[in-house]
C-alpha cells in the first residue's frame, strides 16, 4: 500500500494598502516569492470605487499563485499595514479613503476564510528596526538584510508589503529569516 501525504502550503499576502497604488508581497511559509504594485486610475474620484477594484485586482493577480480551486483559502493569510494617523502640515490627520480600504481587504479576506492581521505602522518599524522613528531608507535597508533577493528595485509600496510580511512571519516563527529581529543595520 502507497500512502500519499499532500504538504498543505501556508501563504502570507502582505499588503500596504492605498485607493492609488498599493503594494503586495507574497510569502510560501517563509520564503519571499515575489512583491508588486497595483495601481488604479486617478481619473476616478471614488475611493471606494478605487479599492474595489484594486482588491479584484489583487485576487486575480494571486490566485494562480494559491493554487486554490475553491474560493476558501484556509491557508492562507492577509497581513497589512493598518492605516494610522498622517502627519501633515504639522498637524495629524485621518485618511478616511485608506482606512475604508483596510475595512474592504478584511471584508475580502474574511468572506473567504483567511486569517486577518493588521499591523500597525510603527510595530512594523520597531520590530524590524528596533526604533519606532526608523525612516523608509532604513526600513529598506533591514528587509534587503534579511531576503537579499529583494533587491534594490522596489516601490516604497513593495517595501512596505514586504515589511508587514516579514514582521508577521518572525512573530509566528521568530528568526526565521535567519536572523533575530529586530536587525542592526549600523
Amino acid at each position: 500500500m502507497v500512502v500519499t501525504t499532500h504538504e498543505r502550503k501556508y501563504w502570507t499576502i502582505a499588503v500596504d494598502p492605498g485607493t492609488y497604488k498599493t503594494g503586495v508581497a507574497l510569502f510560501e511559509g517563509n520564503e519571499f516569492v515575489r512583491a508588486f504594485t497595483l495601481k488604479e486610475s486617478p481619473k476616478c474620484k471614488d475611493s471606494g470605487l478605487r479599492a474595489f477594484t484594486l482588491i479584484q485586482e489583487l485576487e486575480a493577480e494571486i490566485w494562480d499563485d494559491v493554487q486554490m480551486d475553491v474560493r476558501i483559502l484556509p491557508n492562507v493569510t492577509l497581513v497589512y499595514e493598518n492605516p494610522q494617523m498622517f502627519r501633515i502640515k504639522g498637524g495629524l490627520l485621518k485618511i478616511e479613503p485608506v482606512i475604508r480600504m483596510a475595512g474592504m481587504l478584511t471584508f475580502w479576506a474574511l468572506t473567504h476564510d483567511m486569517v486577518v492581521k493588521p499591523y500597525s505602522v510603527s510595530c512594523v518599524k520597531t520590530g524590524i528596526t528596533g526604533r519606532n522613528s526608523a525612516s523608509k531608507k532604513w526600513v529598506e535597508a533591514a528587509v534587503r538584510r534579511l531576503i537579499p533577493a529583494v533587491g534594490f528595485d522596489r516601490t516604497d509600496h513593495e517595501y512596505d508589503a514586504i515589511s508587514v510580511g516579514v514582521y508577521h512571519l518572525d512573530q509566528m516563527d521568530e528568526g526565521c529569516f535567519g536572523t533575530p529581529l529586530p536587525v542592526t543595520i549600523f
